[in-house]
């Protein structure tokens, strides 16, 4: 018994953007879509593209679809990296995802995720925030401004 577990953890471990946090089948939805620019990255929202089957980074209008994800298409890409135009990704609809807190705030648990329209970074309020659009998820573990938090949808 000396090597029994010695203390508890509330939190989940570390992560980098956009990997699943929780991967339970049940609890995520994946699509697979062709980037129409070079707008997108690991770990970033992408909306719609101009057709069915293509998606384009989150800055400006338009709905949000989704979160790429690190997966076999991209196991050698380094954090944050664009995606070139025509590339396949993995979209995270629903699930628990792994972000980067760029926003000058602290990420609290259950803050709503916005995203700025300008440029597409992320900001973390409980409230609407000036010239950003609502994503639909929320936070599930917090973060320090440059650290990495969990979203949930």
């Amino acid at each position: 018994m000396k090597n029994f577990q010695k203390e508890i953890r509330d939190y989940l471990g570390a992560a980098v953007p956009g990997t699943l946090v929780e991967a339970a089948e049940s609890y995520k939805l994946l699509e697979h879509f062709v980037t129409e620019d070079d707008t997108c990255t690991v770990g970033g929202f992408v909306k719609k593209g101009s057709v069915d089957g293509k998606v384009t980074g989150a800055a400006g209008d338009g709905a949000v679809l989704g979160i790429i994800i690190k997966d076999s298409y991209f196991t050698g890409q380094d954090l944050g990296m664009s995606i070139p135009a025509g590339q396949t990704v993995t979209v995270c609809v629903f699930g628990v995802v792994a972000v980067e807190n760029t926003y000058s705030a602290s990420a609290t648990v259950n803050n709503k995720v916005f995203i700025k329209s300008a440029d597409g970074t992320l900001a973390f309020s409980d409230s609407d925030v000036v010239d950003a659009k609502s994503t639909g998820w929320a936070v599930k573990q917090g973060a320090k401004s440059g650290g990495i938090a969990f979203i949930v949808r």
